[in-house]
């Protein structure tokens, strides 16, 4: 899933040393794919499914050749489960003669009584065969029936405990079928349970269970839900879609919730006739019975988890791509992208996307895609970025749609979102990670992999260039945070739906990805030429390799990490894998490295731990295992790979010659870690980011090494282990750069804004980064790589349509051009926040010619739009802030209705700010995007002190009730609440405000009660305390001094 909103949050304690149980890698492949007794809470067996089941001539229509490669895997399987289940049964024998299975008290009191959060797997589900009957109008009712045929592991079972949430009316419940014998039931409405309890006890072997059941469409986000949107017509139209993981498919149907818990789904919708029904498998076939009801039929699934379960209903349009399958041998697969009926115009990129991601991951992976059709939709309410659904994905209209003014941004993402999604396909849905606590198994593997996939279908857009601004920063703030937890969790520690959620964070997605790029650049270490944007094999790339191993051996199952590790040791030459990677996988946090040079020119390493509140000593038996890739002065072209397994190097890593020399540690920034250096050595690193090699041409220090230095040194200086002013000696590089370099100022410029507030010289630090480090160099003209205009006195980059070179706004883009693409609207923006004179102006006409000629907006650069508009907002001008609004409420397109909104967070001085709160809870904003408007005025508005985040903080305070109410005023919207929380809070620099947050924690700690989201906020407040009490002087000495220079 991609998540559109901040992050989930992490319950304190969760797989830290000295919180919970604790469990290593070793423990757990000790007892991988081991029978245990059901009653186990550790290890929890599989149930075996048959594909080969007998259906209907309907059903056969499924070709299931497509599953050869599993079906080879499954024999094997099958054979080792037959002799497992005959020992079973001869063990059962004995007990049995022993008196040992009288489950008259013992077991079956406790599953008849049970209140535990994990279900029991005394019983575990083998087919769904699910019917939902939706009414698609006044009172939006579902009446549903369900068939669940289970594996009873043991006999003499009395009660079976599912899951059913509270909205969810049982109506009904037979053990077989609709005319078998009643079965009382009992609902747990805190653990959202149901527990069946027979009137005798079942037989060891198959049995099923009927039940019927009814609800209402909901009116949030999750579960099976009502999203509305309208037409030119102006009238409102409604389509019903689900939204399961991670913990909602017990809130459409009653069934085993739990992701190892996987089962054959077959499903039937009934609905109005001539309306649109998707659901995972295709449609089968549809009966019309009368004028008001037609039934859908689907193919049955192959086995999976129930939240990858997916409805759709309601009137849509798509386009279709066909796609031929692997080697030619298999059938063509319909690859159809969906909308509401007014997007067909804007489908056909996110088509092209999907069409040309398959193939390139079957052929990556080595492995088939597993169903006969995939489905991408675009939904007007979605509260993720997207959801994987096996064969279904959905995503959020601006995640999926491009319009006349998407502009390069807008088409990356997409680009992004649909990859990531289709990563799931393999990693997550054919391999389902054991329980939450590895959900890293899913987003880990898709978070990287969506650059892979990114790449196949824009080549030119060299998505890899951008990884480590994308994703690596985010996630080394996110682990420094002792409210943080390790890539994988014990399961036993995971106790409410808050706490499975809080993994869908930076840890989960982006530290996951990061962790694997990192391994899979070090086992190529020795393949110069290997690339990781060129697309891979797995008979060629070892790193592939394993990944099909895996793909392979845990397909239609689960995984663990232990299990992931194991299978790539063997590929990757590596025995000991599993011991290298204990530390990045059950271990919280990362290490910081720190490069020292002695008299003779060696150059040592040494690691410790690192955090937010600073560094912690090495304790051999934590140290992680860290890849390393260096560069130095005497060869700056050449990348050198060693390894760190201790707390220091026992010998040098590399020596240089000479005075004034350096090394680059991290080189690439390929690793998931920081590098601290000696001061001279910083010094050196400072001079060599502003020079250019001996040829005069490109920088002695690549981008993203620059980006690197400039993320590392702000995070040091802000953790107490640095002075700041290292930190602003390489931003003060930047200016000598080049005009297509977006990495560094992508880091850079984020921390420029974040200063802005906390420093005690606000107005000189506006002055210097708008008036003097933005001007210098957006005059740099074609010295530099600018306009190529040839005029030094012409702006490198202006809002005029094509400034900057290349294309103007079109697409596709050279490859050339990215880079610049995507820093001109970056830089302007910036200059505009920090009121650049010229930019500002330039901003400002530029509105004034839209209220004059509202077609003039047709002509506005599509790369610059945010920029013109979040400056002309900035400016406090009321009259420019109502034309935004105004023309927020009329945009039809998505993406330029999030550009608008984005603007109106930026509101100036004055009431503006109050109007943008007032705005997001009036009818125009939809619920899923208020965090972003609210969060946005916290961090973006016009603010002298902090006063706009005061402003909106008391506004929350004061309107909780009212904004939970508008995100749907259930759970999910809690969750919700609790991120826009803590991006409001986690801006002020005054320890008052913790207690500001706890008071606001414990007041709705009945909504909300998964702590993280509070405790990263006051872990930020503290860190923003600190920061002003160590560097505010310091950076406005720094700055007086520059501006005295001038």
């Amino acid at each position: 899933m991609q998540d559109a909103d901040t992050p989930g949050s992490t319950p304190r304690g969760y797989g830290r040393p000295n919180g919970g149980a604790v469990f290593t890698l070793s423990d757990e492949l000790e007892h991988q794919d081991s029978i245990v007794s059901p009653s186990s809470e550790h290890h929890r067996p599989q149930a075996v499914f048959n594909l080969d089941m007998e259906y209907s001539d309907d059903d056969a229509l499924l070709d299931w050749e497509q599953y050869a490669a599993m079906k080879r895997v499954r024999l094997c399987v099958l054979a080792v489960l037959l002799v497992t289940l005959i020992g079973l049964l001869v063990l059962a024998a004995v007990r049995k003669k022993d008196g040992k299975t009288d489950l008259s008290g013992g077991l079956n009191a406790e599953l008849c009584s049970w209140e535990h959060w994990r279900l029991p797997t005394a019983v575990l589900p083998l087919q769904y065969n699910l019917t939902l009957e939706v009414q698609m109008q006044e009172p939006w009712q579902v009446q549903g029936e369900v068939g669940i045929d289970l594996n009873v592991t043991q006999a003499g079972i009395r009660c079976v405990v599912l899951h059913s949430s509270s909205n969810i009316h049982v109506l009904d419940v037979r053990l077989g079928g609709l005319d078998g014998d009643r079965v009382d039931w009992r609902p747990n409405e805190d653990l959202e349970q149901l527990t069946l309890k027979f009137g005798k006890a079942l037989p060891q072997g198959p049995a099923s269970v009927f039940l019927v059941f009814e609800y209402p469409l909901r009116e949030g986000l999750s579960g099976f839900y009502r999203s509305t949107y309208k037409l030119s017509d102006g009238v409102e139209y409604s389509l019903a879609t689900t939204q399961f993981e991670a913990n909602s498919a017990r809130m459409a149907f009653p069934c085993f919730d739990e992701p190892a818990m996987k089962a054959v789904f077959s499903v039937e919708v009934k609905c109005p006739p001539g309306l649109t029904v998707l659901s995972n498998m295709p449609a089968r076939a549809v009966h019309q019975h009368h004028d008001e009801v037609a039934t859908h039929h689907f193919l049955p699934s192959p086995p999976m988890s129930t939240y990858l379960v997916a409805v759709i209903v309601g009137n849509l349009t798509s386009v279709t791509r066909p796609v031929a399958g692997p080697g030619g041998s298999q059938p063509m697969r319909n690859v159809s992208v969906w909308g509401t009926p007014d997007r067909l115009d804007n489908l056909q990129f996110a088509a092209d996307t999907a069409a040309a991601v398959l193939p390139a991951f079957e052929r990556m992976f080595g492995v088939p895609y597993a169903l006969p059709k995939l489905d991408l939709v675009a939904i007007p309410d979605f509260a993720a970025g997207a959801m994987e659904n096996w064969g279904l994905i959905t995503y959020r209209e601006t995640a999926l749609l491009t319009s006349p003014t998407s502009n390069i941004f807008d088409y990356r993402y997409i680009a992004h979102v649909v990859a990531h999604e289709m990563t799931h396909q393999w990693f997550g849905n054919l391999v389902t990670m054991d329980y939450w606590g590895e959900l890293w198994l899913n987003e880990g593997f898709a978070s990287y992999f969506e650059f892979a996939g990114a790449t196949a279908a824009v080549p030119e857009q060299d998505f890899f260039a951008t990884y480590y601004t994308s994703d690596v920063p985010y996630a080394l703030y996110f682990d420094s945070k002792d409210a943080s937890h390790p890539l994988a969790v014990n399961a036993s520690t995971i106790n409410s739906t808050d706490a499975v959620e809080s993994f869908f964070d930076a840890v989960s997605y982006e530290k996951g990805g990061a962790v694997l790029r990192m391994l899979r650049s070090w086992s190529n270490r020795g393949a110069p030429s290997w690339d990781e944007a060129l697309p891979g094999v797995p008979w060629e790339e070892k790193f592939l390799g394993g990944l099909q191993q895996y793909l392979l051996q845990r397909q239609y199952r689960t995984a663990t990490s232990a299990q992931l590790w194991d299978t790539l040791a063997a590929p990757l030459g590596v025995p000991d894998l599993i011991q290298r990677m204990q530390a990045w996988t059950y271990q919280q946090g990362y290490p910081l490295l720190t490069a020292t040079v002695d008299g003779d020119g060696n150059v040592y390493l040494q690691q410790a731990r690192f955090s937010l509140a600073g560094t912690s000593p090495c304790d051999t038996s934590e140290a992680w295992w860290v890849p390393v890739a260096l560069v130095t002065s005497d060869n700056p072209g050449e990348r050198r790979w060693t390894e760190l397994a201790g707390c220091q190097s026992p010998e040098p890593v590399a020596k240089l010659s000479g005075s004034g020399g350096w090394v680059k540690v991290n080189a690439g920034q390929y690793g998931y870690y920081r590098v601290q250096y000696d001061q001279p050595l910083w010094d050196a690193l400072a001079a060599a980011a502003a020079s250019t090699k001996a040829d005069g041409g490109a920088p002695l220090l690549s981008e993203v090494d620059l980006a690197g230095l400039l993320e590392d040194s702000f995070s040091l200086a802000e953790a107490g282990e640095l002075n700041i002013t290292v930190f602003l000696n390489l931003v003060s590089s930047l200016q000598s750069r080049g005009a297509t370099e977006y990495t560094p100022w992508a880091v850079a410029l984020p921390y420029l804004r974040r200063l802005y507030p906390l420093v005690s010289c606000p107005s000189s630090w506006r002055t210097f980064v708008g008036a003097h480090l933005l001007q210098d160099f957006l005059q740099q003209g074609n010295s530099s790589g600018g306009n190529g205009t040839g005029n030094a006195t012409a702006p490198v980059f202006s809002f005029a349509a094509g400034s900057g070179g290349g294309t103007g706004s079109s697409w596709p883009v050279e490859r050339q051009d990215v880079g610049k693409r995507m820093l001109r609207p970056l830089v302007l923006a910036a200059a505009g926040y920090f009121s650049n004179a010229a930019v500002k102006a330039e901003a400002l006409d530029l509105m004034s010619s839209l209220e004059e000629s509202p077609d003039a907006a047709g002509r506005l650069d599509n790369d610059v739009r945010t920029a013109v508009y979040t400056t002309a907002a900035h400016s406090g001008d009321s009259e420019i802030y109502n034309q935004i609004r105004e023309m927020y409420k009329a945009a039809k397109d998505p993406d330029e209705r999030s550009r608008l909104l984005t603007a109106l967070g930026f509101a100036g001085p004055g009431g503006n700010v109050q109007a943008s709160l007032e705005f997001a809870l009036s009818q125009d904003v939809r619920s899923q995007d208020v965090a972003q408007l609210v969060v946005g005025l916290a961090r973006d508005a016009y603010s002298t002190l902090l006063d706009s985040r005061k402003f909106v903080w008391n506004w929350l305070k004061a309107h909780w009730g009212d904004l939970h109410a508008k995100l749907g005023g259930d759970d999910e919207a809690s969750r919700r609440m609790g991120k826009i929380m803590e991006g409001v809070a986690s801006g002020f620099a005054n320890t008052s405000y913790i207690q500001e947050v706890d008071d606001m924690y414990q007041q709705h700690k009945a909504q909300q009660q998964e702590a993280g989201y509070a405790d990263r906020a006051k872990e930020s407040i503290r860190a923003n305390t600190k920061w002003v009490e160590r560097h505010s002087r310091d950076v406005c000495a720094w700055v007086q001094q520059r501006l005295q220079r001038r």
